[in-house]
């Protein structure tokens, strides 16, 4: 729950309060977690081709534009 809470957004100290954890109980989770990483995702085939999906990720510089048409 408290990986789900940090990448919808919520911060270190504010998944601690809502879980009733530490904020350093949080840090020591992730960074279990992120030494696991790479047992979650294999990594591809030389011959494969990758597709990676941002789920709203915006880029901004300058100014905002719209986006272009495909």
């Amino acid at each position: 729950m408290a990986i789900n809470a940090r990448t919808e957004g919520l911060g270190i100290r504010a998944a601690g309060r809502v879980l009733g954890k530490s904020p350093s109980s949080i840090i020591r989770w992730e960074e279990r977690l992120s030494a696991q990483l790479s047992s979650w995702s294999p990594p591809s085939s030389e011959e494969s081709d990758i597709t990676i999906e941002g789920d709203e990720v915006y880029t901004r510089v300058g100014e905002n534009y719209p986006p272009l048409a495909q």
